[in-house]
């Protein structure tokens, strides 16, 4: 059996919200294609060989990029630690126990239990696990609550063995 003991960090739902919208190898790729596409098409009009007078197409570039860097960069980290202040069930202790059976959280308000089975995928990072149980909603395991590194390789093993493999 694997016991870790801790509180929950602001810091720790940020990294859970990127490693949540992590998007698959291939959603890497095509996204990838699309920026490309979008970046060609703003730079051949605004260098390309045509005289014509400024479009609004100059502007899709920038404000793109602008978008997604203010979405990614400001937003997901504000309205994710906004919420965390809110919340005071997320600032509780919480002591989570992974066995051969399945997952097991507890604070002084409650207990939870979850079988292997009922989980769909999980996904890992440098920081920490997600552990879903649906494709929205997940659980999270902060690396750095564990003890000893060696807990961390015990649940990835854990979880390959009764999930499948890492989602990301």
């Amino acid at each position: 059996m694997i016991e870790v003991t801790g509180r929950l960090l602001p810091e720790d739902y940020v990294r859970a919200q990127y490693l949540h919208i992590r998007p698959r190898l291939a959603y890497k790729f095509l996204g990838t294609l699309i920026m490309l596409a979008v970046f060609w098409a703003t730079w051949y009009t605004l260098f390309g060989d045509d005289d014509e007078s400024f479009v609004l197409a100059d502007l899709i570039l920038p404000v793109a990029i602008l978008y997604l860097a203010l979405f990614f960069f400001a937003y997901i980290p504000w309205k994710t630690r906004r919420t965390y202040k809110q919340q005071k069930s997320l600032q509780r202790e919480q002591r989570m126990k992974f066995d051969e059976f399945g997952f097991s959280a507890e604070n002084e308000l409650g207990r939870s239990t979850t079988p292997w089975s009922d989980f769909v995928k999980w996904k890992e990072n440098d920081h920490l696990f997600l552990l879903y149980i649906s494709d929205p909603l997940y659980h999270m395991v902060p690396k750095r609550l564990f003890s000893d590194a060696g807990n961390a390789d015990r649940l990835r093993q854990l979880l390959l063995t009764n999930v499948g493999r890492d989602a990301a």
